[in-house]
């Protein structure tokens, strides 16, 4: 295909417009047949370049004059007209210029559904239609096309939010922006929730809800309402948070219009909601920057991490450039952490905004609640090796950086694991396990390849003390009770062993702690629990080997020594292939 531009239409085209409008074959799919005189196209041209309710556009190619598009305002619906020059037709340009010509009229909001009609004798015009997705009706001289076509999509998940989801849809309603529509799944709510929602959605044609039985989370939910969203970008609004201002999505279409980003980061506040009232405790202004394609992917995930809530679907992605990539949030990326990484990562151009455009409600957030019992650390990290260099270094303040962030959030997770905190499975329902069945499952992710090679970069004693240390209270919590205990000991690949040789609880401060005297039975027997092939990163030797650890067999130190040098030599080993 030779080079096609689209411009809006000038007074110099009027001549060219004329003697389209007058082929016969235009003419002939036109509902208009007849003729007219050039002196009445010229007054009525005149009028309608002057009309904002209408826009006219001219198909260029090689900067030479090939077709035109014209949509007139009724309402909110936008009537499209096209016609190509018979040199042009049969090579797919009505498409590309229809399509182009929609862009256009979403990024300005200019309507909220296009419409054409179309002869049934026409089957050129109908099969572009149904190639751009129109839905269409049938009549009595042939079809009436309509799309639907918002900039944005905004999701939102509802679970007996009654009391605070009249102010996150009214922050959107009242955006000056009106290219959006609102797609909300509710979760079963057994409250007020799903009348208010039913009351929306009768004012508000934009506003469409999914109303579920059961419970499926926000994760699995953003990818069902993915689905059926026809907006060109997606965020997540949760029905606890809020647009800042009724300027919000003004100014992101703004940057859409500038760069045409796959991803664009904001800033936010963070607010806490007491007797109905909310209330800005905090807030997050990052600096305007546009990282590019040829970017230092590295750089700027770090800088990222650093300067924007990076981890949250409350920001605006491309909703094909989501699908090219499989990102729903659901499966394979699981949630935010996951699928925001994924899409820092291919993403060819990322804007941050200056402003803070989301208000973030800390204390109302129910899967802050609740922990994920079956959380797949291997899917980040796997994003983020994708950007790393070939060879390894530990020095790389970078990515010790991004390692300290995963790890922070997957040490967070492993703690409330093991010290009995509520889980959740993945739709987010509230899940019951027992103490030891914790107890193996951290042990599991600490065990991982993953873990290993993250706290190989940000620090390994410090996480270690971390997540053994969390581990060693639920152990010591079952050592209570025989059955518990033998349940763990039973189940256990080498944590179990460890944390019995290498803790105990200290009556007098009624807490576990790391032992400093070992005699030469208890020296030798950790020695060989380090050794346990389980453990392949020698997690927590670096432990053993604090400065006022006591050892009766002096040369246990050394032989950790070497024990811990290996475990390090196989996270670089398993990093590099």
């Amino acid at each position: 295909m030779q080079k096609l531009t689209l411009t809006r239409a000038t007074e110099e085209d009027c001549r060219f417009l004329y003697d389209l409008r007058n082929e016969e074959d235009v003419r002939k799919n036109s509902f208009q047949t007849e003729t007219f005189s050039y002196e009445s196209h010229v007054a009525w041209y005149k009028e309608k370049l002057g009309d904002k309710q209408t826009q006219i556009y001219v198909l260029k190619q090689d900067g030479e004059n090939i077709g035109q598009a014209r949509v007139d305002l009724h309402g909110v619906d936008g009537e499209i007209s096209y016609a190509l020059c018979q040199k042009a037709r049969g090579y797919g340009y009505a498409k590309w210029m229809l399509r182009c010509m929609e862009d256009r009229l979403r990024e300005q909001a200019f309507c909220r559904k296009m419409t054409a009609e179309v002869k049934r004798e026409n089957i050129a015009s109908q099969k572009i239609f149904e190639g751009l997705s129109y839905s269409s009706v049938s009549t009595d001289y042939g079809y009436i096309y309509e799309k639907e076509i918002p900039l944005f999509t905004i999701i939102m998940c509802t679970y007996n939010s009654a009391q605070t989801v009249d102010a996150a849809i009214s922050s959107v309603k009242n955006q000056k922006f009106d290219g959006w529509e609102m797609l909300i799944l509710d979760n079963g709510s057994s409250d007020a929730t799903v009348e208010k929602l039913k009351q929306y959605e009768r004012l508000d044609e934009r506003i469409k809800c999914i109303y579920r039985k059961d419970n499926i989370g926000w994760c699995k939910g953003i990818s069902e309402c993915l689905k059926m969203s026809v907006g060109s970008y997606m965020m997540f609004l949760g029905a606890d948070d809020f647009m800042t201002t009724e300027q919000t999505l003004s100014e992101v279409a703004g940057e859409v219009i500038k760069h045409h980003p796959q991803v664009i980061f904001t800033g936010s506040y963070y607010a806490k909601y007491e007797q109905g009232k909310f209330q800005v405790v905090n807030h997050t202004l990052p600096e305007y920057k546009v990282y590019k394609e040829n970017r230092d992917k590295l750089t700027c995930m770090a800088e990222l991490m650093k300067n924007v809530y990076y981890n949250s679907v409350m920001h605006y992605v491309e909703i094909v450039f989501l699908k090219e990539n499989g990102i729903d949030f659901y499966y394979p990326f699981y949630g935010d952490c996951q699928g925001m990484t994924e899409a820092i990562v291919r993403a060819e151009k990322i804007v941050v905004m200056s402003q803070s455009e989301y208000v973030l409600t800390l204390n109302t957030s129910q899967s802050s609640k609740t922990c994920g019992y079956n959380h797949d650390e291997k899917r980040q990290w796997d994003s983020i090796k994708a950007i790393l260099p070939d060879k390894f270094n530990a020095n790389d303040t970078r990515i010790q950086y991004i390692a300290r962030r995963v790890l922070d959030n997957l040490t967070e997770k492993c703690q409330n694991i093991a010290l009995g905190e509520p889980l959740c499975d993945s739709y987010m329902n509230a899940i019951e396990k027992s103490l030891p069945e914790r107890f193996i499952r951290v042990e599991e992710m600490i065990s991982t390849q993953e873990m290993g090679e993250m706290m190989n970069y940000a620090g390994r004693e410090e996480y270690a003390e971390c997540l053994i240390g969390a581990a060693g209270v639920n152990y010591w919590i079952c050592k209570k009770n025989k059955m518990l205990l033998e349940e763990i000991c039973r189940n256990s690949k080498w944590l179990a062993e460890f944390v019995e040789v290498a803790m105990e609880m200290d009556e007098t401060a009624g807490m576990v702690v790391w032992k400093k005297q070992f005699d030469r039975d208890a020296g030798e027997r950790l020695l060989q629990i380090c050794q346990n092939p389980w453990n392949r990163f020698k997690t927590g030797v670096e432990l053993l080997l604090k400065d006022d650890v006591r050892y009766e067999d002096t040369r246990i130190r050394e032989k950790l020594c070497e024990v811990k040098e290996s475990g390090v030599i196989y996270a670089m080993h398993s990093f590099t292939h």
